[in-house]
Order: C-alpha cells, then structure tokens, then sequence
C-alpha cells in the first residue's frame, strides 16, 4: 500500500471515530436538551395555571395545548379541573420535580389551599424527537465519512504533487545516467521541498565528488605514465648499452630519478586519500615553529642561490606550537618550493612566523608571475598546475597544495592566497597554538 493509501485511510478512520464519538454525543446531548425543554414547558404551563387560580380565573386555563395536558386537584386529590384518562398515573406526592412515570412524564406543583396543578406529557413525544435525531445521525454519518475520506484523497494527492514530480526527475536521472540534472521544484517551505533541495544538493556534491574523481584517474595516469615510459626506455636503452659502464650508469641514475619520482607521487596521493578518509592523524608534540621555519628557509639556500633569488626570515623568536613537526615542515617544504619555483631570478620569497591570539600565523610571500583569479579557487584542486609547462619539475604534479591544505585541516586550522598576476603571491597559514581538539 502506498504513503498515499495509507495517509487516506488512517485520515478516514480517525475522522469516523470522531464522528462517531460526536453523533454519540448529540444523541446523548439532544435526549438531556429534549427532557429539559418539557421541563421547562411543563413548569411554565404549571405556573401560568397556578397563577389564573389565584387571580380566581379558572377559564383562562388552557388544559390541554400542544400534547400538554394540565389537572387541578383539590387538597384532598379530588380532580377539580381537566379531564382524567385511563393511563394517566395517579397523584403523587413528589411535587416541584419532573417524574418519568412509564408513558407519561409528570410534573406537579401545590399552590395556595393546597390546590395541585399537574401537567403531563406523552414519553412518545420526547421518543419522537429522539428518534428524529438519531435517523438525521445515521443519515449524515456516512455522509460525513465520504466527504472525510473523499476530501482526504484530494488533499493528499495535492500535497503529494511535489512528491511525484521529484520521484518522476529522480527515475529521469537513474535511467539517463545524467548527474546534471535536477529536481528543481522551486521555491517552497514545506517538508517535502526541503527534501528535494538537500537531495539536489546532494547530486551537487555527487556531481562535483564524480569529476574529481573522473579528473583524478585521469591526471594520475598521466603523471605516473611519464616516469614509467622513461624508465622502460632506459631499461631498453642499458639493455642495448650493457658492455658500456658509463651509458649503464646514466640508465640507472635516470631510472633512479623517475623512480623517486614516482615514489614521491604514490607517497603524496596516499597522503590525500588519508585525508579523504579522515585517517590524516597528526601526532602531536610541542615544538619551536620560528626554529623549523628558519631551517626549512635555509634548505632552499642553495636553490635560491642558482636562481639568484633573496630569501628573507622574519620570524617571531620563541614561537612554539603544538602540532605534528613532520606535518608542519612538509607545509613549508611545499609552501617555500612552489615561491622559489614561480619566482624569476632577482626576485625575494619572505618567510613570516608569528603569533595572532591563539593561533600560529605562516606566510609565505614572493614577488613572482602570480596567480590570475580565475586560477585562485582551482589551485587547490589535485593536479592543477597554472603553468602546466612546468610539470617536468619534480614538484610539477600539482599535489602540494592540495596537501598543504589536507595537513592544515587535520590541525583544525585553515590556509588562504592572495595574488595578482605579474606581482607575487602571499600564503597564510594559521594553526591553533596549542592542540586542537
């Protein structure tokens, strides 16, 4: 059974317990209402009669009107007034108070000298009005009930459009394969609308999730394909080369190259699926960050020196953090390495270690070619490289700043760029001084 069946029904059933509780409850209602009304006829012909007694106007008294019949008795109970009839009852003592006596209901009162004036009315009179009600009851009850389950039918069913139109674009997208479609039902606040948006937010992120993915194993193949051409050429090359030592040492020092090369890359890709995994652990440890910058600076001197390139220190003296030391200098490894790669000769890269608060500020600044903006939000995409001709460079497959911002998420911190083409560009990285939990 469908939702929408199953809406109906229940809706259907709940609605004819509360008709039912509620004919019930008219019945019961309209009985109490029904013996309150001859009451109150029955006391107001009583009084009217008493009244015309006192006043001495006996013909004023009207002793049978509308089923309502009235006696006068005397002190002694002798009928004075009215007519007496087989089955009505006989005077009782019970007076001011309506008596159901088998088929009559009778009401009585004593007025001056004792005189009693009793009104009687036929039960089948209260039994036809009961009766009245109890037909209309059973007569509109299954009315109600299908007007309920007919009504409930057509609200759901309208409620459930949005529903049907987002099964309907769901069943289009599995069969046609196309992740770029969407529901789209537009602007709305209800249940099922918010559904929708987060499912198609959903296939945003799938969408986006299946390009990397699909851009990924493309780069990858292409990265780890370079290397492995070169090496089984150079294995082809020493194999023809095998009497000659120093053409097998150039083979060998080339595929030792490639092979590094590609050891570095298999290292850096299972460094990102770890992050990807939320398996990316920094082991904590208490450390001077301004000691590790300074050295990791001076590593690059004799790059920098080749390039004719000024490094530049200014680091906050007795900085200590805590973070995972091998996490932190391989941020700046990648960091430094990609300022003294995109920055020509004559130019400066600066290092900057200081605090802000509670957190640990790196920046690295250069006045290299820059970024352009259209490149900035791609730079940290896998493989992305702004100046592909520069891939042949052992740091040239377009993973260190990927990583740079995996290692700097795990330590709960966050890293930006700023940079304008032609003019440089300036990393910041900020972590928590102390261990983020």
């Amino acid at each position: 059974m469908t939702i929408k069946k199953r809406i109906v029904v229940w809706y259907t059933v709940w609605m004819a317990i509360i008709a039912l509780v509620m004919v019930l409850a008219i019945i019961s209602g309209s009985g109490f209402l029904i013996r309150h009304e001859a009451l109150s006829n029955m006391r107001e012909e009583v009084d009217e009669a008493l009244e015309d007694i006192a006043d001495g106007e006996w013909d004023e008294i009207d002793y049978y009107e509308d089923g309502l019949f009235l006696q006068v008795f005397s002190r002694d109970g002798n009928l004075i007034g009215g007519r007496d009839y087989d089955d009505f009852p006989p005077l009782g003592q019970d007076h001011g108070r309506m008596v159901e006596d088998g088929r009559w209901f009778v009401y009585s009162q004593e007025g001056r000298g004792g005189v009693v004036v009793r009104a009687l009315m036929p039960a089948s009179e209260v039994g036809t009005y009961m009766s009245s009600v109890q037909l209309m009851a059973l007569v509109f009850l299954p009315l109600i009930l299908f007007l309920s389950a007919l009504g409930g039918y057509f609200i759901v069913r309208r409620s459930f459009r949005p529903a049907d139109r987002a099964v309907e674009a769901a069943g289009q997208i599995v069969t046609s394969n196309d992740l770029s479609k969407r529901i789209g039902l537009g602007d709305g606040d209800d249940e099922i609308h918010s559904m929708t948006k987060a499912f198609d937010a959903m296939l945003d992120r799938l969408e986006e999730a299946f390009r990397k993915e699909k851009q990924f194993t493309s780069d990858a193949s292409h990265e780890l394909r370079t290397p492995l051409s070169v090496i089984k050429a150079e294995c082809e090359y020493a194999s023809k080369h095998v009497d000659d030592s120093e053409k097998m040492r150039q083979a060998l020092s080339s595929i030792d190259r490639q092979a590094g090369r590609m050891t570095s890359l298999v290292s850096e890709l299972l460094s990102l699926a770890r992050a990807d995994k939320g398996t990316l652990s920094p082991k904590y440890e208490d450390f001077c960050l301004s000691e590790l910058a300074e050295m990791v600076l001076d590593s690059f001197e004799e790059e920098a020196e080749k390039k004719g390139l000024k490094l530049i220190a200014k680091c906050e003296d007795g900085l200590c953090v805590q973070a995972d030391q091998g996490m932190v200098t391989r941020v700046l490894i990648n960091l430094i390495s990609n300022a003294v790669q995109y920055t020509g000769q004559g130019g400066w890269v600066m290092l900057r270690t200081e605090r802000d608060g509670d957190w640990a500020l790196i920046s690295v600044e250069d006045n290299g070619i820059g970024i352009g903006k259209d490149h900035l939000e791609r730079i940290w995409d896998r493989f992305f490289q702004v100046d592909p001709s520069r891939s042949s460079s052992s740091s040239g497959a377009g993973l260190g700043l990927p990583i740079v911002k995996a290692i700097i998420e795990a330590h709960k911190g966050s890293v930006s760029v700023e940079s304008q083409p032609g003019r440089g560009s300036t990393f910041t990285v900020r972590i928590p001084l102390v261990k983020g939990e």
